[in-house]
């Protein structure tokens, strides 16, 4: 549902609003690319899942306009963007939320068989099902580190390792096997269960614990949240769902976790080559190699954070 209200409206019984409910797949990305927002000063309201925030936000992105003043123009929150785009395609698709490649990315695409059937409920069988057939998924990724000062333990690369770079510029080998940095970027390749950019911490409506994905995101901190799922196998794939709904996740051997401004990631196979953002699925066919860049404070959002 697609809702458009006006707080100068705003009388004795209530709001004034016009109430638009969305009809298929893509209508509230149509009718926000057409809005006319002098009708709407103080805001948008979308009531729905992730989903129809992301497509309001792609129609309002594409107004020719100033994407910062486009975003439910009359919030009080600033709130970063990012943007997936297809390096071969010239195609770029806007997010709020995170970006994902690997299992949960085949899990988005194969739940679409079962809409109709399952509702909401598709994701359990769709994770179920690609579970027991579960692929390998070979990427290679590349990410440029924030410049701001992180946690030692959690970046794949040695202070020294990184102070030899910037003295020489050269090509050089980090501390793990298939790591290698050059002008600040970090290229890694072999196989990941998933690969997670995210823009806040990511958390989901239901849970045993309420569980994020990646707790130190911040929605306005001007970086993206990498966490990479290295291997294979469902014994590590259902160690790390088990971890994380007890929000032990990052405690796991084998989950990176690193704040980044840029990330490129390519499929490497016969690897999926799906991206998904926000609970939608990006397709591709033949090659694919996908760049999340990220755009601060690019929207605003109606109320204000507590931090503020």
């Amino acid at each position: 549902m697609f809702l458009l209200f006006n707080f100068d409206l705003v009388q004795l019984s209530g709001f004034t609003m016009e109430v638009i409910e969305t009809a298929y797949a893509g209508h509230a990305k149509a009718i926000a690319s057409t809005v006319d927002l002098s009708n709407c000063p103080d805001g948008i309201i979308c009531v729905g899942g992730d989903g129809i925030v992301n497509e309001v936000l792609n129609g309002l992105l594409g107004i020719p306009f100033s994407a910062a003043g486009a975003v439910a123009k009359g919030g009080f929150t600033p709130i970063d963007v990012f943007a997936v785009k297809r390096i071969q395609a010239g195609f770029t698709h806007f997010g709020l939320t995170a970006s994902y490649f690997g299992f949960v990315a085949d899990v988005v695409q194969l739940s679409e068989k079962f809409r109709q059937q399952f509702g909401p409920f598709r994701y359990v069988v769709a994770g179920f099902l690609k579970f027991l057939s579960l692929p390998k998924y070979t990427f290679e990724v590349d990410y440029l580190p924030s410049s701001q000062e992180r946690d030692p333990e959690l970046n794949p690369l040695t202070d020294k390792c990184r102070e030899q770079l910037s003295g020489c510029g050269k090509v050089m080998k980090g501390v793990r096997n298939n790591d290698m940095i050059q002008d600040n970027w970090v290229s890694r390749k072999g196989e990941f269960l998933g690969i997670f950019s995210c823009n806040h911490f990511c958390k989901p409506a239901q849970g045993l614990l309420s569980p994020v994905i990646a707790p130190k995101a911040q929605h306005d901190d001007g970086n993206l949240d990498l966490i990479l799922v290295r291997g294979s196998g469902r014994l590590r794939l259902f160690c790390f769902f088990i971890a994380y709904q007890l929000c032990w996740h990052l405690l796991l051997p084998f989950v990176e976790y690193v704040k980044v401004k840029q990330v490129k990631v390519r499929p490497v196979g016969n690897t999926h080559n799906g991206c998904g953002v926000d609970g939608e699925l990006l397709r591709a066919e033949g090659q694919a190699e996908w760049q999340c860049s990220l755009l601060p404070a690019q929207g605003r959002l109606l109320g204000r954070h507590p931090r503020t």
